[in-house]
């Protein structure tokens, strides 16, 4: 009985001492150790935190309640997310240098590729220094990027191809994707309407989140964006979640684990329909935060396979491949459209290939129209041979026109 009382006494004394010294407290000491709590996931004790900073602030200060309107957002948020907490398997966890973390992504063509400024449009020097990253399509006449706008502000924008091999100017796309915050990251599916991209605005639990937005084919404007939710994002950065649906795998990278000047970026297996783990499940909270990657895999799985399979990827394989071959002067050869000096040179060299097709597709045609007319010596397939010849031939003299016009360009 004595130590029953001992032991209440010690409680009692360490709640009361615990009461003092949260009154002793300043509203912003309060509102900063429930941001503390808030970040180490430990929801509960951050929204009492926030409740008694509240109750110390003053109503006139009005920094303060911005504030705190932010966080008590951002709390409810990642309290509602973690009741629909993904089930995914992650098989790789791999840390890189931030600057340029995207280069880690093994994605094949089908995917698309993630590069660097280099990648963007007809190579354009005045772009911003800003600009980092670019997203291109599988066939190479679709890009995303971010740019900053006149606001400040990065936000989405895109740009294709032209028939003459130029490039569309930039467009912004739909404001619903970067209202008031920055907008980054961009990764389009191959079915040209699921759009992936991070932004740290007010559908964020804190630093940027990744989001989704379904494209209207129709007139090209996007969806209200919706947050992926745990496990994808955290309270800090996530962002450029990438799918290969070749081999069942995305990626998207994360600054959670605080790694000062580096990023881990997760490889998961992707699901055909999204299950989500009971919100009752003992380890939900290790699952949404990823303690250990490993966890989440089956037991006795084995994803060497499908590992190899990734690792053995060569993101930079469609860009090696050439689209073209022309010998230039002063022993230059170029083989890629993003390799001419200029949109002249590349428009130039558009119509110059675009000669080199149609003279095929003739030639092709006069072949079989020959191997015909030995079958059946009829005075109509002679007609028609003779006509294709004579369209050979002019075609060939347009051919070294348009040779002779790339020459000019690329001097």
């Amino acid at each position: 009985m004595k130590k029953t009382l001992y032991v209440a006494a010690i409680l009692s004394a360490a709640i009361a001492g615990y009461a003092a010294d949260a009154s002793a407290q300043s509203a912003d000491e309060l509102l900063s150790q429930g941001r503390e709590a808030f970040l180490d996931y430990r929801f509960d004790e951050a929204a009492r935190l926030y409740a008694q900073a509240q109750k110390k602030a003053k109503r006139s200060d009005e920094f303060f309640a911005d504030k705190y309107d932010t966080y008590r957002r951002q709390l409810n948020d990642a309290e509602n997310f973690l009741n629909r907490v993904e089930k995914i398997v992650v098989i790789d966890s791999i840390t890189v240098p931030r600057r340029e973390f995207f280069k880690a992504y093994r994605l094949p063509a089908s995917a698309g590729s993630v590069r660097g400024a280099e990648a963007l449009p007809g190579r354009r020097a005045d772009f911003d220094d800003s600009i980092d990253y670019v997203f291109t399509n599988e066939e190479g006449d679709y890009k995303l990027w971010a740019q900053p706008d006149t606001t400040g502000y990065m936000h989405l924008v895109e740009a294709s191809r032209l028939t003459d091999g130029s490039w569309s100017e930039a467009t912004p796309l739909s404001e619903e994707l970067s209202e008031d915050c920055d907008a980054i990251y961009p990764f389009m599916m191959a079915d040209g309407v699921t759009l992936y991209y991070a932004d740290n605005g007010e559908n964020s639990i804190g630093g940027y989140d990744i989001m989704v937005a379904t494209r209207d084919a129709a007139d090209g404007s996007f969806l209200q964006p919706s947050n992926l939710g745990f496990p994808y994002n955290s309270p800090y950065d996530d962002y450029l979640l990438a799918i290969d649906e070749l081999n069942g795998v995305g990626w998207w990278a994360t600054d959670r684990n605080q790694l000062d000047d580096e990023l881990t970026v997760y490889v998961y297996v992707t699901n055909d329909l999204r299950t989500n783990y009971s919100p009752d499940e003992d380890d939900v909270l290790s699952f949404a935060r990823i303690d250990d990657y490993i966890a989440t895999q089956p037991e006795d799985a084995d994803y060497d396979e499908l590992l190899e399979t990734i690792r053995s990827i060569d993101p930079d394989a469609r860009a090696k491949r050439p689209e073209f071959t022309f010998a230039a002067s002063k022993g230059r050869i170029f083989h890629r459209y993003d390799e001419l000096p200029d949109e002249k040179a590349r428009a130039a060299m558009k119509r110059y290939q675009q000669g080199l097709q149609e003279l095929n597709r003739a030639e092709a045609d006069l072949s079989a129209k020959r191997r015909e007319y030995g079958d059946s010596r009829s005075s109509r397939l002679g007609n028609e041979i003779r006509q294709a010849e004579i369209k050979i031939e002019k075609t060939r003299t347009e051919i070294s026109r348009l040779r002779s016009e790339v020459h000019k360009a690329l001097r």
